[in-house]
Order: structure tokens, then C-alpha cells, then sequence
């Protein structure tokens, strides 16, 4: 009778087990289907960028015959500006740890 009963118990946990380990991995890909992806371009650059929680990872692509720079802004003042160079035809990436407000092409230099 004893062995029944921990039998069933270990049986009940390992079911618990598996209930709990389904639903996370579930939960997970609703929460990442959720998350908005943002596009956009100015000229001849183009970039995207997915909402995220700690981090935000800005990816660019120039189509410019030209050396061409943009700028990300991530706060109220120009100090929370970043200015981004980019070569003719290139892709590239930037992590940010603020979110994203708004971006543009910047003629001339940095």
C-alpha cells in the first residue's frame, strides 16, 4: 500500500513537471510574437529595429554609391544622439540601451 502510494506522488510531481516546462517554452514564443519589428528610411539608408526590454539592436543597410551617415536618437536632447557612418552598399548593427525615438540621414560628416 505504502509503495502505491509514493508511486502515485512521484506521479503527480512528474506531471506537474511537465505541465510547468510546456507552458513556459508557450508563453515564451507568444510574448516574442508580440514584440513589434519598426522599419524605416531616410535617402538612401534604410533600418529596422525590435522592440526589446534591456537592449534595442538598431540593423541598417545602405543602398547609397557613397560613404553616408545617419543618426539614432534615443532621448529628449542631442546628447542622447548617435551618429552612425556607413560605407556605400553596407550592413551593419548597433546595439542601443535606451529605446529608439527617432532617426534621420545626416548630410555631410559626423
Amino acid at each position: 500500500m505504502n509503495l502505491i502510494r509514493k508511486g502515485a506522488i512521484v506521479a503527480t510531481t512528474a506531471a506537474a513537471a511537465l505541465a510547468i516546462g510546456a507552458a513556459t517554452p508557450a508563453a515564451a514564443a507568444d510574448a516574442a510574437s508580440t514584440r513589434a519589428v519598426h522599419r524605416g528610411s531616410a535617402k538612401c539608408i534604410n533600418w529596422s529595429w525590435g522592440d526589446g526590454s534591456v537592449t534595442w539592436t538598431v540593423y541598417y543597410h545602405s543602398t547609397c554609391s557613397g560613404t553616408a551617415q545617419f543618426w539614432v536618437k534615443t532621448g529628449a536632447t542631442s546628447a542622447f544622439e548617435t551618429c552612425i557612418t556607413v560605407k556605400p552598399d553596407a550592413k551593419g548593427s548597433k546595439v542601443f540601451y535606451n529605446k529608439p525615438l527617432n532617426f534621420g540621414y545626416k548630410a555631410g560628416s559626423c
